[in-house]
């Protein structure tokens, strides 16, 4: 996971940002604009990204080795001495401060901090970036997170394009060999599981003002991991309760029959761990309380009842049929990759999803939500509350 200090948060997405911002080349500086350019020029494109348990390298080039070669040999220096300029942070944590506040604003934006808060508890999954946690943040913590987290063994590699067996091989050498094979200096190991026991969950439902004009609420707790055994069960299951849109329970029960929402969903966020369930809605302020109430009966019939035959194959039909979507282009496919890669999954993963998906039965369904949706310890908070 990205842990990073608890007043520091904001260091793994601005040390990302930083990455291609610069770097110390032949003993000369490649500076921001010439890296840019030299990507443009070779029809590259490089993207860095920090998201919630990992950071991700995305580079999009052509595989004529006149290309390639190059585009390789630039992220090579890149990865191998990042400049890192204070001046480049200085500039970097006025933006992200100003997103930040400029986020902050936004009644969705303040229901999924304060959600994240009290599902997690201490865990670093609570914590977002604040003004003053970027604020605190120097060019020397920088350079430490970098040296610490980003080593080959720590590392997953993803290829998709015209290449040869030997020239992918080529081009992960070079990436690899480039970093060093072990962290630096060890670091504390967070564990999971463990700091969620510093905040037990319960049943309990947090209020907070907004002068938004509707009610913006989510329902849920954590409990899922990408390699969760129960994930097919899951998947199909919250496709029927909230997850397929118009044709889903929730809809059909909250906004078709009583239109008591504007929009209402579920939803699971499966991770290396505690990925989180939620179900989400917005509706007018005075409606609240009644909304909420037909989505937690609906769940509860959901939970006593299960799933009708006749969903179940819906469900199956929605998720086979829509999955040659999922990996219609190489950029789809190098996601799915290295999702694959990062969280250990079966390499067979998207060979046998659909197997998968039709050998779901209604029972499973039924038991694997009773068994891990814990509904007198789901967290509500609701922004914009009368």
């Amino acid at each position: 996971g990205i842990h990073v200090p608890a007043d520091k948060v904001g260091l793994a997405s601005l040390t990302a940002v930083m990455i291609d911002k610069g770097a110390i080349k032949n003993s000369k500086i490649l500076s921001e604009a010439e890296i840019s350019d030299q990507f443009a020029d070779h029809g590259a494109m490089l993207s860095i990204a920090a998201g919630s348990d990992r950071i991700s390298l995305k580079l999009r080039s052509l595989s004529d080795k006149k290309y390639l070669t190059p585009v390789i040999d630039l992220v090579v220096a890149i990865l191998k001495a990042p400049a890192f300029d204070a001046g480049i942070l200085s500039r970097e944590k006025d933006l992200m401060m100003s997103s930040i506040k400029e986020a902050d604003l936004k009644p969705e934006i303040v229901l999924g901090k304060e959600f994240d808060r009290q599902i997690y508890g201490n865990h670093p999954l609570s914590r977002s970036a604040t003004v003053a946690s970027v604020k605190k943040i120097n060019i020397a913590d920088v350079r430490d997170f970098y040296r610490k987290r980003f080593y080959a063994a720590n590392s997953k590699i993803t290829i998709v394009g015209n290449l040869s067996r030997d020239d992918a091989n080529a081009v992960v050498d070079q990436l690899v060999n480039v970093l060093p094979k072990e962290n630096s200096e060890s670091f504390a190991v967070i564990d999971s599981v463990k700091l969620l026991d510093a905040k037990p969950l319960a049943d309990r439902l947090i209020k907070i003002d907004h002068p938004s004009q509707q009610a913006h609420i989510s329902m849920g707790l954590p409990m899922i991991s990408r390699r969760d055994p129960d994930y097919f069960p899951l998947l199909l299951g919250n496709y029927i309760l909230g997850g397929g849109g118009f044709v889903s329970r929730l809809t059909e029960e909250v906004r078709e029959k009583r239109g008591l929402v504007y929009s209402v969903y579920s939803y699971f966020m499966p991770m290396a761990a505690l990925g989180q369930f939620q179900i989400g809605l917005q509706t007018k302020k005075d409606q609240a309380d009644a909304a909420l109430a037909v989505v937690r009966e609906t769940l509860d019939e959901f939970m006593k009842y299960g799933v009708t035959e006749s969903e179940l194959k819906a469900a199956k039909q929605n998720l086979v049929g829509g999955f040659p979507m999922r990996i219609d282009s190489n950029s789809k496919i190098l996601d799915y990759l290295a999702l694959i890669g990062f969280y250990k999954l079966p390499l067979d993963y998207l060979d046998s999803f659909n197997d998968h998906v039709n050998k779901v039965t209604a029972a499973q369904i039924k038991e694997a939500f009773n068994r891990r949706i814990q509904t007198d310890k789901m967290v509500t908070v609701i922004v914009g509350a009368q």
